[in-house]
């Protein structure tokens, strides 16, 4: 990781990510991260705590996180996995699946490969899934 792009918050054990730094090699992080703005992993990334994914960020692999919020025009390359709640706001790509142990929230023009959540997947306007689990409960409700 480039350290200038980077400022820790001892007391909150949060990771700060200026707006549009790039990381070349897959970042793992133990605690909480705040990513700004166009930032690209160019790999990987994996949060232990909750992630704040700032808007048209980039990330070509797969996200592992604790839970997290995903900015609008994101782009996630490969799969996300949350162990708790996971919100994807307005016009997020994932190409391949969204996972979480919780609640999901999906937002208008978001497009995935497959979404399952273990607690409810709530669905805000006209979003494109290509599927979802069986049994999974879902809420639908219109873009506000």
């Amino acid at each position: 990781m480039e350290d200038r792009s980077i400022t820790y918050h001892a007391d909150t054990n949060t990771y700060i990510i200026r707006k549009k730094a790039y990381f070349e090699d897959n970042v793992s992080i133990e605690g909480n991260m705040i990513v700004g703005s166009g930032t690209n992993f160019w790999k990987g990334l994996k949060v232990s705590g909750t992630l704040e994914l700032g808007k048209g960020s980039f990330i070509r692999n797969d996200l592992e996180t604790g839970s997290a919020v995903i900015g609008p025009r994101s782009m996630i390359g490969g799969n996300v996995s949350a162990s708790n709640d996971l919100t994807l706001l307005d016009d997020v790509t994932v190409t391949g699946s969204a996972i979480c142990g919780g609640e999901m929230i999906i937002r208008p023009g978001c497009r995935i490969g497959f979404a399952r959540a273990d607690r409810w997947l709530e669905l805000v306007g006209k979003v494109d899934i290509k599927g979802f689990e069986s049994g999974t409960k879902v809420i639908v409700r219109s873009d506000e």
